[in-house]
């Protein structure tokens, strides 16, 4: 099935998967009891309530999504546990997204951080997304078109250390998990986060999210060494739980170019906001 294809609302849950879908969300958040009810949920639902569709058009934070219910944990976070879904990390982001605010999305997935972003501004600032990803960039982008945003660009590409190829491994289980390795079968395309800059001519960026499974070093470590001043963001969030593959020193790095580190989150991503 392409789920690319028809109108918003064509994949609505019924009432009952609806009302599931709210109580996995509320129980989720009762602590310790309510993630072990949450997991049984989700059993139950795989089990005795699962559709013969893989997909589920909704609505969460006032904008229309489509959805694969399994294979991807971040789609199944945004469908199942929406007020959980690094909600620190994004609430930090969009208390400062107000008029020409520019922001880049290193590892896209299905566009939460980028369609929340661009749905704050209306309009205003700069949204750039990017997601190497065949089946997820096809996805990211209908969500986009369901909602009548447009980007300031969309690069299906790796953000490296500069231009070349590289292989993706993909994770059939989670593809959000998929990450750059030589054991890969998919050939990307290879671009440094200077080079994308550079494309749209940006004068500065306000925030940089960050989410590259274990490839975070090689999209900041060579941004922090080689941008001006004036292009460093105020804010980087970055994914940490893969910092035992990191080959860059990127934090200590980022340290010298006046970062401090002001939160660690449950979702193990580290916030950064550089002072001056």
């Amino acid at each position: 099935m392409n789920a690319s294809i028809g109108e918003h609302g064509m994949y609505a849950p019924s009432w009952v998967m609806e009302c599931v879908y709210r109580a996995m969300n509320w129980i989720y958040g009762c602590g310790y009891v309510g993630r072990r009810a949450f997991g049984r949920l989700q059993w139950f639902e795989r089990r005795f309530l699962a559709s013969r569709d893989d997909v589920v058009d909704v609505e969460r934070y006032g904008l229309r999504w489509r959805l694969h219910k399994f294979g991807n944990v971040s789609e199944s976070r945004l469908l199942r546990r929406p007020d959980t879904f690094e909600s620190e990390e994004i609430e930090f982001v969009l208390g400062l997204a107000v008029d020409d605010f520019v922001f880049i999305d290193v590892g896209a997935n299905c566009g939460y951080w980028s369609l929340r972003v661009a749905n704050q501004l209306a309009g205003s600032g700069l949204v750039i997304a990017i997601e190497p990803q065949p089946a997820m960039l096809e996805r990211l982008r209908y969500n986009a078109k369901a909602n009548g945003i447009e980007f300031a660009g969309v690069h299906e590409c790796v953000v490296g250390e500069g231009a070349g190829r590289a292989l993706l491994e993909l994770d059939e289980r989670n593809l959000g998990r998929s990450r750059v390795s030589e054991c890969g079968s998919l050939e990307v395309e290879v671009k440094s986060l200077l080079e994308i800059a550079d494309s749209h001519d940006l004068g500065r960026v306000d925030a940089i999210k960050v989410d590259v499974e274990g490839y975070e070093d090689r999209v900041l470590g060579p941004f922090l060494r080689n941008a001006d001043d004036a292009l460093l963001p105020r804010v980087i969030v970055a994914e940490c739980s893969w910092s035992g593959s990191w080959e860059d020193d990127w934090l200590t790095r980022a340290q010298e170019r006046r970062y401090r580190e002001v939160r660690r989150t449950r979702n193990h991503n580290v916030i950064l906001v550089r002072d001056g």
